[in-house]
């Protein structure tokens, strides 16, 4: 059986950085966005990272990349 991932990946020419994780969560695909679970704490971790505050929404979280 051939699965595709449900996602594109996100990146541009500037990207230098590549983030690997395992194939997205059922609460992920449903929201068509990466990390989308509520109790997943990467966006969270993120944000702390790099001292910046990230919005919830999907928009929110592109802005940030």
């Amino acid at each position: 059986m051939l699965i595709e991932h449900p996602l594109k990946p996100i990146y541009d020419k500037n990207s230098i950085v590549l983030i690997l994780g395992s194939f997205p969560s059922v609460k992920s695909r449903e929201k068509q966005f990466y990390y989308s679970h509520p109790q997943n704490r990467f966006w969270n971790i993120l944000s702390k990272v790099f001292d910046e505050k990230i919005g919830n929404n999907n928009n929110d979280k592109l802005r940030f990349y």
